[in-house]
């Protein structure tokens, strides 16, 4: 009997997959292999070894081992990435593998439910706040269709993936014709104004114990408000600047958040008022700002907390009824709509501007 001769190994491939060129002088041919060979994951069969003892093909896996998402690249993906580097990170979103996250607008977004590619660019926007960042048109978010009465039941804040243009649509009650929506801009608020909705509504949900009866914390909803635009931010994506005058109430409100001080007293009294309903809030938006064909609309975070059912007009409120934390006006004497008014400036806070028209 005689022995076979041993495996020939070319000395130029990675020592771990010995599938592609060593990098360099180095043993590997990236950091995936030798991550991979760090953490004792088995290296691959070397070719001449394969063919005395045929193994099916066995790339590393440690961060899931699924292939880059570039077409023709034939290494694995970094850290569950999708893409095995950086550069083919860029060319997925510049391929439309993937959406750009909207601060930088270079990389992918680390996560379906994510705006940004990760901690740097997030932390980055929220220091630079208050801001306006673009949503593009072939964002999920920017969907122009109507949610199935499911989806749109199901919304909530954290529901992240519905379409904001969607939900716009599909809230409009007036007519069967709401108005295209043109813009979709993601406000990114102060770290400060973040801290203090976030305690406002640690203390609701402390004393109401919503999440324990399968609601939202704090009974957190999305809900419009419309009001005046007298600048034209937003009708040009490259020109997101605020503006200084006193008359612009979307400009004062991305600047500052609501004042329940310069809200005017309605049907429920002086309190901060939106609507699930976008064509009841298209109402107080007062037409399109002089040179604009567009009317602009907030989507808010409402922390409702308790609210009290009302179905007539109590215009002496200026705080909630006793033992609730907000109004909930049903559509009932002198009321078409619904509405729901808040009275505590830190139970409101905007989410997405949209212009439409």
């Amino acid at each position: 009997y005689q022995q076979p001769p041993a495996p020939v190994v070319d000395p130029t491939l990675c020592e771990h997959c010995f599938a592609r060129p060593k990098h360099g002088t180095h043993k590997y041919c990236g950091r995936t292999c030798g991550v991979a060979a760090k953490n004792g994951v088995p290296p691959r069969q070397p070719p001449s070894a394969q063919i005395m003892n045929p193994q099916p093909p066995s790339f590393p896996t440690p961060f899931g081992g699924k292939p880059c998402k570039i077409a023709r690249c034939n290494r694995t993906e970094e850290y569950g990435s999708g893409y095995c580097s950086a550069a083919h990170r860029k060319q997925g979103v510049k391929d439309g593998l993937d959406p750009a996250c909207l601060y930088c607008k270079d990389m992918p977004r680390d996560g379906p439910k994510s705006l940004f590619c990760g901690t740097k660019c997030s932390q980055a926007a929220t220091r630079a706040a208050p801001i306006l960042l673009e949503v593009p048109t072939s964002d999920p978010r920017f969907a122009d269709g109507k949610l199935t009465l499911t989806e749109f039941r199901s919304i909530t804040y954290t529901s992240q993936c519905f379409s904001v243009a969607g939900q716009f649509k599909t809230a409009w009650k007036h007519n069967n014709n709401p108005p295209k929506v043109a813009k979709v801009y993601k406000i990114i608020l102060p770290q400060s104004l973040i801290d203090s909705y976030d305690t406002y509504k640690r203390n609701l949900e402390s004393t109401g114990n919503f999440a324990g009866k399968g609601m939202e914390p704090a009974n957190e909803r999305r809900r419009w408000h419309g009001t005046r635009r007298i600048c034209k931010i937003g009708d040009d994506p490259k020109n997101l600047k605020f503006c200084a005058n006193a008359q612009c109430s979307v400009c004062l409100i991305l600047k500052n958040s609501y004042d329940v001080k310069f809200a005017a007293a309605g049907m429920f009294g002086k309190g901060i008022y939106t609507s699930a309903t976008s064509s009841k809030s298209d109402t107080y938006t007062r037409g399109a700002a002089p040179g604009s064909q567009y009317k602009a609309m907030f989507l808010n975070r409402v922390a409702v907390g308790k609210g009290k059912i009302l179905t007539s007009a109590d215009s002496s409120l200026r705080v909630a009824p006793a033992g609730f934390d907000s109004v909930i006006a049903n559509p009932g004497s002198g009321l078409n709509y619904d509405e729901l008014i808040v009275y505590d400036n830190n139970a409101i806070r905007t989410s997405w501007l949209l212009l439409y028209g």
